[in-house]
């Protein structure tokens, strides 16, 4: 089990580090092109379109990738039963037009928004189904092309054709596309599209799975999405700009965590006795909460020297929010893992109830801090929501699976990076340095371990 979660995370880092990679290694292509304003404008679109895209859906892509694990499931029945939904969904989205066309900023974008989730949809039912299939590295190959594709087409609409947020997006609608196409013929899906295959009680099962997981998409929208909103009204669209560069760098994290995640749910899902889930479970988060805290320490350390190469210079004070939402994607991360565990036990409600907590200090946190300390109350209350989330899950996850933790030393753990955030503002980088020395050598032991007894190395 260990081998198969270290084969396919090598296979997700082929595909996905290396495109999610060069994509933020365009960051400053995009800053040159596009002014603040137009940055701040063109992440809004972008992250409205992400929470629409699991909201048209219904969450059903979660529960075809997570029945299709199982090896009793019909694939045909699962397969009709997602693209319907898909279907449906974005014909409900578009009666809903005149609604979106009076969101302000907004307003001129809203057919590309529609084509966005569409392709967006498409996209991922299809690849859930790959994966579903035991296609693997078809998925993973999938991953490059749409990256190679959403880069040609970044070079020719913005700097060939000079569309600006227009180029931008339909950039990613066409990559999104062209990959649903090849995914579609390569897996011969028209074959499992079989309306008469739909059972009643596979249905329920995916609905009853798939429907708390909408208005946990909504509380995650409002943790992610509301503070770009807060500050964009209050403040102004170019200081959304500049946090969302800043958030970029928080990004390289969430990006090698996705790696992970990507692998990690296709090995959850076993016939292992309860027991041995457990021993898994807590080998895997001792090396995984160790990689993700030393990331984050070494990140805000050099947060201002990724910064300069990450944005052009009319962006760079956005390095001022980076340690805060580095440390507070770290904690998405690791409650990201406890997450897995109501994956496993097929408990989304669980996640529902967990990530409305955490949105509810995300609103609180940004209606009061925001007027107060400006982007970086929206840091700070992004911190918050995500750490609430985690201790949630942490707690209300043993009743389901008990995941060795040494909280101690966790709590430890974050008293140092938070006083690498203040020293880091404060550009004292010999002591930020020694911050990450100090996290260094709390997860030496979990990080040697792992190496020494080559615990993914072993069946």
């Amino acid at each position: 089990m260990y081998r198969r979660l270290l084969s396919n995370t090598v296979l997700f880092s082929v595909s996905t580090f290396g495109s999610k990679i060069l994509l933020f290694l365009l960051t400053p292509f995009y800053t040159s092109i596009l002014t603040d304003a137009e940055y701040g404008v063109t992440d809004l679109i972008i992250q409205t379109g992400n929470v629409l895209i699991p909201l048209v859906s219904m969450g059903i892509i979660n529960a075809v990738l997570r029945f299709g694990l199982d090896e009793t499931t019909d694939l045909k029945g699962l397969f009709t039963t997602g693209l319907v939904v898909i279907l449906v969904g974005e014909g409900v989205l578009a009666l809903c037009y005149p609604l979106l066309q009076s969101i302000g900023l907004l307003s001129d974008y809203v057919l590309l928004l529609l084509l966005y989730v569409l392709m967006a949809n498409l996209h991922a039912v299809f690849g859930a189904m790959a994966q579903a299939m035991g296609k693997v590295r078809l998925y993973a190959g999938s991953g490059i092309l749409c990256t190679a594709l959403v880069v040609a087409m970044n070079l020719l609409l913005l700097s060939v054709f000079r569309l600006g947020i227009v180029g931008y997006v339909l950039s990613n609608v066409i990559a999104d596309g062209v990959v649903a196409l090849v995914l579609f013929g390569t897996l011969g899906l028209w074959r499992y599209f079989q309306p008469a295959a739909v059972g009643r009680g596979l249905v329920r099962q995916m609905f009853r799975y798939c429907l708390p997981l909408i208005p946990a998409t909504v509380c995650s929208w409002i943790i992610n999405i509301s503070d770009r909103y807060f500050i964009s009204f209050l403040i102004g669209p170019d200081v959304s700009g500049l946090y969302a560069v800043g958030n970029k760098v928080a990004s390289i994290l969430l990006i090698l965590s996705g790696i992970f995640t990507s692998a990690w749910q296709l090995s959850i899902v076993s016939e292992r006795s309860k027991a041995e889930q457990e021993r898994f479970f807590s080998n895997v988060f001792s090396v995984y909460e160790a990689g993700a805290l030393v990331g984050a320490s070494l990140l805000m350390a050099a947060s201002r020297l990724v910064m300069r190469f990450l944005a052009a210079p009319d962006y760079f004070s956005a390095w001022h929010y980076a340690p805060v939402l580095i440390l507070g994607t770290a904690m998405a991360c690791l409650g990201s893992f406890f997450a897995s565990v109501y994956v496993a036990e097929k408990r989304s409600s669980a996640a529902l109830v967990t990530t409305l907590a955490g949105a509810g200090v995300n609103l609180a946190g940004n209606a009061l801090l925001i007027p107060l300390y400006g982007a970086m109350g929206a840091a700070v209350a992004t911190l918050l929501s995500y750490l609430v989330i985690l201790i949630a899950r942490a707690v209300h996850s043993r009743s389901l699976l008990r995941v060795a933790w040494k909280v101690p030393r966790f709590v430890l753990a974050m008293g140092i990076l938070l006083l690498q955030c203040v020293l880091v503002e404060w550009e004292n980088t010999p002591l930020a340095l020694v911050c990450c020395l100090g996290i260094l050598a709390l997860y030496f032991r979990p990080l040697w371990r792992a190496w020494k007894t080559g615990i993914f190395t072993r069946r």
